[in-house]
């Protein structure tokens, strides 16, 4: 009986601990429940917040890609009623060919003017290269396949859209460099192409910078403005001899 006794005595001590254990484990339970609930809601928190500023990132990114965008279509638009101001203005042709030359610097890079001499083209001012001599002393043939024999063949803009990563020698461009765009723009006076004006976005930075599409626009918006101040300008001394004579 005592043998049984102690055994009993020594069965409870034994549950008596194990119910202490569990309780510890219980109470040790709920507080890591409540550690992962907080956890849980501090996640949710912080998604909720990263999702507002990440649509808040969004709407900025999109507004300034939207100011970008309108800057680039208007500061175009602003620079044509400029230089038509000054080929208005204009009162002989090598005027208003000065005028249509600083007129495309104002929005490409490169710019260079080219007197028509038979079947070549003879340079006669340039801005934006970077030539080893100077350039009355640059000589370019007029190849038809070229983008300024084709301009002079065609009489009108010719344009060409380019990818600056591609070699700029195997897709025509004939001064190098890595331009987006260049255009030829030939200069007619009196039915006869007089000069040739050719002219590249090269090294340009693309942030901020107008697309090549709205850049050719441009020129050919300015060209075609130019040829009516060069008529305008070519027809006057013949209506003040008219005058004259009347």
């Amino acid at each position: 009986m005592e043998a049984g006794n102690a055994q009993v005595q020594a069965l409870r001590l034994e549950l008596q601990t194990l119910h202490s254990r569990t309780e510890m484990l219980s109470l040790e339970l709920a507080d890591a429940r409540e550690r992962a609930d907080a956890a849980e809601s501090a996640l949710g928190h912080a998604s909720a917040h990263f999702e507002e500023t990440l649509d808040e990132l969004r709407q900025e990114h999109t507004a300034t890609i939207r100011e970008q965008a309108l800057s680039c279509m208007m500061l175009p638009l602003d620079e044509l009623l400029t230089v038509f101001s000054v080929l208005e203005r204009s009162t002989t042709l090598a005027d208003a060919l000065t005028g249509l030359f600083n007129g495309l610097i104002r929005e490409f890079s490169r710019v260079a003017l080219f007197a028509v001499r038979a079947n070549r083209l003879e340079g006669v001012q340039q801005r934006g290269f970077e030539f080893e001599n100077d350039i009355s002393r640059v000589t370019v043939p007029l190849t038809p396949d070229s983008l300024l024999g084709r301009s002079v063949g065609s009489g009108r803009l010719e344009s060409m859209l380019l990818n600056p990563a591609t070699d700029s020698s195997a897709t025509g461009v004939p001064f190098g460099g890595s331009p987006c765009c260049a255009v030829a723009l030939p200069i007619t006076v009196r039915g006869t192409i007089v000069a040739v004006i050719y002219a590249d976005d090269s090294d340009r930075m693309e942030f901020g910078s107008t697309s090549p599409q709205a850049l050719i626009k441009f020129a050919e918006l300015l060209l075609m403005y130019s040829l009516l101040v060069f008529v305008r300008i070519s027809s006057e001394p013949q209506s003040e001899q008219v005058r004259q004579r009347a």
